[in-house]
């Protein structure tokens, strides 16, 4: 039997029992609608987290001025210590091409009569990272630091804060009591899990003028980013910036050491892997409810084949081969999930979609909607799946029907 033939069999067969094909169909569907629509968010979160950690130096070594309260077999250190001088020593340690250095605290900044809490960054001209632009002004100068200039650069939601007029350029702002001069804002971002509002001023001012007890304290930068030649031997670059600490800490062999490491690299990818596995989670649940429509397909192509037993017969009688009968039945099956599946990528669309546009309208701070989107893979595997459940479904009920004995259902009534 030719092909299009049988579609338009099929069809009319359909379309005949249009109550049992819709409901046939609505199950599919919904099926479908799950596991899209499933995998399409769960891929889309793995879209906005990977877009929170693209702010983190994943490929570098973090070193914290934070006691290591985490090594086993050692008497925890009693206070942090990390210095300007430890910096210049890991400088010129081999496999290091950079570290960039800032001391951080807090404080209350005010400009008129609007007043905030803030995080205050000390720093040099390497705290701003190709990765990082300016949306007004200019970053700080080499002049800046050496004549201990008070200036400052706000972070985005900092200058929206305390200037809402939108014209931060040049105004004075009050840090600590004392007046500093804008003379740049920080482009905006989308990391909404790590950092918070900051401002950021020469790292000699910070230390001498702001936060005075840290020239002389145990803790003069609180964090340091050193960036390797080559990433691959990070654990062994590690394992001699601890050894080198360590000796000029001058820390016995049963202390442990009062500074630590973080790896936001490891942190990315088991965040990443965890979400994997959710969004596998979430099509399992999704592939469950289009096992219930393939059910339901299997249970209307079984009805199918009991009412249409004497037209199998009569088609059998003329000539019909039991191939024919095979065919027609599993592309009734294939036409059935298929329209379904078509039909539930459409309401998926519509979740989706609306569900970008709900959450944008009343949780914009959290600035996922962008990434809610429809999954192209998700939707290819969908229909593949639908497919296939089509035909395993279709399969039984059309071998059931290709083995009929003509002469046997002809004489069903």
């Amino acid at each position: 039997m030719k092909l299009f033939e049988a579609l338009r069999v099929a069809l009319g067969s359909l379309l005949s029992n249009q109550l049992r094909t819709f409901l046939a169909t609505l199950g599919i569907a919904i099926g479908i609608a799950a596991v899209s629509t499933l995998l399409s968010v769960g891929q889309s979160f793995q879209r906005f987290m990977l877009s929170q950690f693209a702010g983190l130096e994943t490929d570098a070594l973090t070193l914290v001025a934070q006691p290591d309260y985490g090594s086993m077999g050692s008497s925890p250190p009693d206070q942090a210590r990390l210095s300007a001088a430890d910096i210049a020593a890991l400088k010129g340690m081999s496999n290091v091409r950079e570290v960039v250095a800032h001391y951080d605290s807090s404080g209350t900044l005010s400009a008129g009569p609007v007043q905030s809490s803030s995080q205050i960054i000390g720093a040099d001209l390497a705290y701003l990272r190709p990765t990082r632009h300016m949306a007004l002004g200019r970053f700080l100068s080499l002049q800046d630091l050496t004549e201990r200039a008070r200036v400052v650069v706000l972070d985005w939601s900092m200058a929206q804060e305390l200037f809402p007029d939108g014209r931060p350029l040049g105004r004075e702002v009050l840090i600590l009591g004392l007046s500093f001069h804008v003379i740049g804002v920080l482009e905006a971002t989308q990391n909404s899990f790590f950092g918070g509002s900051f401002v950021v001023v020469p790292i000699s001012v910070a230390r001498d003028r702001l936060f005075p007890e840290a020239t002389l304290g145990t803790v003069q930068i609180s964090e340091a980013t050193i960036y390797l030649e080559d990433v691959t031997h990070l654990a062994e670059t590690q394992a001699a910036v601890s050894t080198l600490l360590r000796m000029r800490h001058k820390l016995r062999a049963e202390q442990g050491n009062d500074f630590s490491f973080q790896n936001y690299g490891q942190f990315a990818e088991a965040n990443n892997n965890i979400l994997v596995g959710l969004t596998i989670f979430l099509g399992v649940i999704g592939g469950i409810a289009l096992l219930v429509g393939g059910i339901g397909i299997m249970n209307i192509m079984l009805v199918s084949v009991a009412e249409r037993t004497r037209e199998i017969g009569l088609r059998k009688a003329v000539g019909a081969r039991r191939r024919d009968i095979l065919v027609q039945f599993i592309i009734e099956a294939l036409v059935l999930s298929l329209i379904g599946g078509l039909a539930g990528l459409l309401f998926t669309a519509f979740l989706v979609n609306g569900g970008a546009v709900v959450v944008q309208l009343f949780f914009s701070d959290l600035g996922i909607a962008p990434y809610l989107l429809l999954d192209l893979p998700a939707v290819v595997l969908a229909l593949s799946f639908a497919s296939t459940v089509g035909l395993v479904a279709g399969l039984y009920p059309a071998i059931r029907a290709s083995r009929l004995v003509p002469i046997e259902a002809l004489r069903t009534m």
